[in-house]
């Protein structure tokens, strides 16, 4: 949730301290290959959370994450090497001066982020998550003070930022191996074991595969287009935070238990564990995504200002997206053994994502690439389903529920009617993330009431 909030904050105060848009353009796509990179190495957590749950109590257990730490510190040290390697391409192909002249900076920033990726899933399979989340909440808050510093002393460049994003990713990397126990730091070079290389080295193709999917839009519009308009799509084309928060964190903190429940063969007992678990998310989302739809343009320039009216549209058209994000498909898909068929999937979609991409973006500019990257998404979701059906030999019905889901959505809707006429006459941006908050308070009672899945008076007045 706070890796997701925290991009999403970096850009809009960038968004509204920088009047040079071409600049912030530059900045925004630096940050954005951290995000390639970040993804490109976050098949190592996840299998260092499939291989925690395999292995139980054993010895293998405990080799876990040294092995994995060292694994992760030369896989980044290698990106790194590229993309000094590359520096000069990318810096003609997205016509971004600052990726040149900072590359030191740059370079380091990419490292020290890299190597924090493991962190959430260490302190999550140690229980300390607690003291991860309390890392991460004050550096964030200490780098968005850090830029309004230097917005109030007129002292806000694309170096300053840069050092800023580098000092922080440090901090954290000192604090991180200051928390762990040195202990659980044993490694040896037979350690590793060829089935875990195989694994890890097809969940890694798979999330390679869903990075170039995810991307592909946003790297085709800062070669085809210009700085500027990868502004305007990339604060229209957000990763929101609330799929992290409630789909991708709960299915990937599951990801030990499906592996448990398949592994034994007791399948009726992982489909309805997967059936609830996209019901809370579904409970949770969708009020959320129905809300941003219909409310998108107010919402996007009460973020970014005015100026960014054009990012709203291409929000609306994004948010079609994640309506079918209450499931994380292809974590889920390699906790049950198809990662290589979710990697054939990610890689179809990608195939398909960069063939509407070059016609769209051409002809419709900022809204076909959204547009392609809605239909892309759908086509993969739609594979996936017909794969785990036939791995599990149950109908979608079985694990997915579909009925609910549907009438999840129809309440959100019919809930929103009444705060649609509200804001409507009103007119004011604040009044519509106010209403929002309402809204969705609102909307989650409803659907309590219908689905009763939490008893509410238990949660308040639990000893």
């Amino acid at each position: 949730m706070m890796r997701t909030f925290e991009v999403l904050l970096i850009s809009i105060f960038l968004s509204r301290f920088f009047v040079d848009k071409n600049e912030l353009g530059e900045l925004l796509q630096v940050i954005f290959i951290a995000s390639i990179l970040v993804t490109f190495v976050s098949g190592l957590p996840l299998s260092l959370n499939y291989f925690y749950g395999k292995y139980g109590e054993s010895r293998q257990k405990d080799l876990l994450f040294g092995k994995f730490s060292i694994l992760l510190i030369s896989v980044s040290l290698v990106l790194c090497v590229v993309i000094y390697a590359s520096k000069l391409f990318i810096s003609e192909s997205f016509k971004n001066e600052v990726f040149t002249r900072y590359i030191s900076i740059i370079l380091l920033y990419y490292f020290f982020k890299l190597v924090n990726t493991i962190f959430p899933n260490y302190h999550y399979l140690k229980n300390k998550l607690d003291k991860y989340l309390m890392l991460y909440t004050v550096t964030v808050i200490s780098l968005l003070g850090c830029f309004l510093f230097d917005f109030l002393y007129g002292n806000f460049n694309a170096q300053l930022v840069l050092l800023q994003l580098l000092c922080i990713e440090f901090f954290r990397l000192i604090i991180n191996t200051l928390i762990i126990n040195k202990k659980e730091l044993n490694f040896n070079s037979q350690s590793f074991k060829k089935s875990e290389f195989i694994y890890i080295s097809t969940i890694s193709l798979g999330v390679i595969l869903g990075a170039f999917s995810l991307y592909v839009d946003k790297y085709l519009i800062a070669i085809l287009l210009n700085p500027t308009d990868f502004v305007y799509y990339q604060n229209g084309a957000i990763n929101l935070p609330f799929v992290n928060i409630i789909t991708s964190s709960l299915f990937i903190a599951l990801i030990p238990m499906f592996a448990d429940l398949h592994v034994k063969n007791r399948i009726e007992e992982l489909a309805k564990e997967v059936k609830k678990a996209i019901l809370k998310c579904s409970f949770f989302l969708i009020p959320i995504l129905v809300y941003c739809f219909f409310e998108a343009v107010p919402l996007i320039k009460f973020l970014y200002g005015d100026d960014f009216e054009i990012s709203g549209h291409v929000f609306k058209i994004y948010i079609l997206r994640y309506m079918l994000s209450v499931m994380a498909f292809s974590v889920f898909m390699g906790s049950i053994g198809l990662e290589k068929k979710s990697n054939f999937i990610i890689f179809l979609s990608a195939v398909i994502g960069l063939s509407l991409n070059l016609v769209l973006i051409p002809a419709y500019g900022i809204k076909g690439a959204a547009w392609a990257t809605v239909f892309a998404s759908l086509i993969t979701i739609s594979i996936s389903l017909y794969f785990i059906k036939k791995r599990l030999n149950l109908k979608v019905s079985d694990y997915f529920p579909i009925k609910n889901y549907f009438i999840i959505i129809l309440l959100s809707i019919l809930s929103y009617v009444p705060f649609y006429f509200l804001n409507m006459h009103f007119s004011l941006k604040w009044v519509v993330v106010v209403s929002s908050v309402v809204y969705y308070m609102l909307t989650l009672v409803l659907l309590n009431k219908k689905f009763d899945l939490f008893k509410v008076k238990k949660l308040l007045f639990k000893n």
